[in-house]
């Protein structure tokens, strides 16, 4: 994150922590701060029908996160909703964007289609990632009204939980259970999905944005890692060699565009090949955070080695995560951590055949890789008529329509001769693709379908992605935290962050030796953390 942004984050939470307003938004009302489910009835979770779509050339593992493959374009497509779900109205959705603007709608034949196939008027405001925690914070502290449909992603910010029972439609009776089966779309997302969202006071309140369960991993360009002879299967000593033998001027081994532990991106990976847990670990009952191992301090070590290697691009804390994308797709840096999702067909016709992309295995024996909740965040919606609600949520069922139907076909690839063309199981995307898309149209984070492996033109990078999920993903723990509810978390969760982040960039960047940490730990554990630990344990107990 780019350090204006945290200091944005820093000043407006303080003062998000303490607005009045929260009453005052759209559906509100003073607010009881009872944003957790201990003693509470909790709403079931959606019942999952998974979609019957066509055969995978390998199959998937959810139990593991292993995703199906296919390296075919299906031959027949099912159609997945019967009638358009809008009813002409308009409808305005808040979300983020990594990307450059999407044209104007006159100008737009992609988001023109949208709308004919939505049957609305879509307004889609896109706030660039550099600026969505402050855009967020400055929308939560304010008493006008709010966009019918908000993309919520995982930054935490004070208050959020309350914000979000106040102002957001609580959706429990229209998709709680067998209810869900109402919207097919919404009910092929994995239960997973739902419990990484969580539950507000026992009740379901988005519906999320479903993601691999592989967390932030790292992007390696094995092109240039052929050059130095690395093996694909590394030890420590290996990898680190690696990473200096690939620095030279102006061209880096990595590239950390988000070292904070609020972003768990140049940590993640490292944390895991190090045997570290992920996030918490839960044992008897009791939560213990990743933090306060050995192992989490044995990769803030490696850190430090690659910085003192000279390995890390020099801009690394300061630079937006869209620009070290860039330069990771410009060779600038030859690695960079990322989340999984950015194994995707824009990305992959951004290096344009330049270098072999590769995902990097750990370089450890006892690494435990750390998996991710499995969404990028949900949307809810602003509480409105129960007849605009169920609108809304068939939107979103649409936008949610799976691999193999026509639906995934608009939303994916566009207009067939227009944005892409199809033949013999491949499709192929026109120059318009580049401009015309669901990233830049960032409708992907209104509504999305459940991920599979499919890279049109890409086959060997899907089936190398695939191999590397069967290696890595069984080794792989999961944070017994994640969708759970923590007064502490909604109140100072960020300020908590902050003195991790902080103490992870110290660290890393040299000014404070590894030996630090421990100050770092017990002053997070006196200013919450041994708090957040007693309030997970109890909600764990109650889910």
């Amino acid at each position: 994150m780019k350090r204006r942004s945290l200091i944005k984050i820093a000043g407006a939470a303080g003062a998000a922590a303490t607005v009045p307003a929260l009453g005052a938004c759209s559906g509100g009302g003073p607010g009881t701060g009872n944003v957790g489910n201990a003693g509470k009835d909790l709403v079931p979770w959606p019942t999952y029908v998974p979609f019957a779509g066509p055969q995978p050339d390998a199959p998937g593992d959810d139990t593991v996160g292993v995703q199906p493959l296919y390296l075919n374009y299906p031959a027949e497509l099912k159609q997945a909703v019967a009638e358009s779900p809008g009813d002409g109205s308009e409808v305005t959705a808040m979300v983020i964007t990594y990307e450059a603007p999407p044209k104007p709608l006159e100008q737009n034949s992609f988001w023109q289609e949208i709308n004919k196939a939505l049957n609305i008027k879509l307004n889609v405001v896109v706030v660039p990632d550099p600026e969505y925690a402050q855009k967020m914070t400055t929308l939560m502290a304010s008493s006008g009204d709010l966009p019918d449909i908000v993309m919520f992603n995982n930054l935490n910010l004070p208050r959020r939980a309350e914000f979000i029972q106040q102002g957001f439609a609580d959706l429990s009776d229209l998709i709680g259970g067998d209810a869900v089966k109402e919207y097919p779309g919404i009910a092929n997302i994995p239960t997973y999905a739902w419990q990484s969202m969580g539950r507000i006071g026992g009740r379901i309140y988005g519906v999320p944005l479903e993601r691999p369960l592989p967390a932030n991993s790292l992007f390696v360009n094995r092109t240039r890692l052929n050059e130095v002879k690395a093996p694909v299967d590394w030890n420590h000593d290996q990898f680190l060699s690696a990473m200096r033998d690939l620095s030279s001027a102006r061209r880096w081994g990595t590239g950390w565009y988000k070292t904070l532990f609020t972003g768990l991106g140049g940590i993640t990976y490292h944390a895991g090949a190090n045997g570290a847990p992920n996030g918490w670990s839960l044992q008897g009952g009791a939560f213990t955070h990743t933090v306060t191992t050995p192992q989490f301090e044995q990769a803030l070590t490696v850190m430090r080695e690659l910085t003192s290697a000279a390995t890390h691009y020099p801009d690394s804390l300061t630079a937006s995560s869209t620009d070290m994308q860039n330069n990771f797709y410009n060779q600038t840096v030859a690695s960079l951590p990322n989340g999984f999702g950015a194994l995707a067909l824009p990305n992959l016709q951004k290096i344009g055949g330049k270098f072999a992309l590769e995902l990097a295995r750990p370089y450890t024996a006892q690494a435990t890789p750390w998996r991710g909740g499995g969404n990028f965040g949900f949307a809810a919606f602003k509480k409105a008529s129960p007849e605009r609600i169920k609108m809304l949520l068939r939107i979103v069922n649409h936008l949610s329509s799976p691999f193999g139907t026509t639906e995934y076909e608009l939303i994916n690839y566009g207009i067939e001769g227009k944005h892409f063309t199809k033949a013999d199981g491949v499709i192929t995307t026109a120059d318009l693709y580049k401009t015309e898309n669901s990233s830049i149209l960032p409708i992907r984070y209104i509504g999305t379908a459940p991920t599979v492996l499919h890279l049109p033109g890409y086959p060997d990078v899907a089936k190398a992605a695939h191999e590397w999920e069967k290696a890595v993903m069984p080794n792989s723990v999961a944070n017994p935290a994640t969708g759970l509810q923590s007064a502490t978390n909604s109140a100072k969760g960020a300020q908590l962050d902050q003195i991790l982040g902080d103490g992870i960039a110290a660290i890393t960047f040299g000014r404070e030796p590894v030996s630090s940490w421990k100050d770092t730990v017990s002053r997070w554990k006196s200013s919450g953390g041994d708090q957040l630990a007693e309030e997970f344990a109890k909600e764990h107990q109650a889910a």
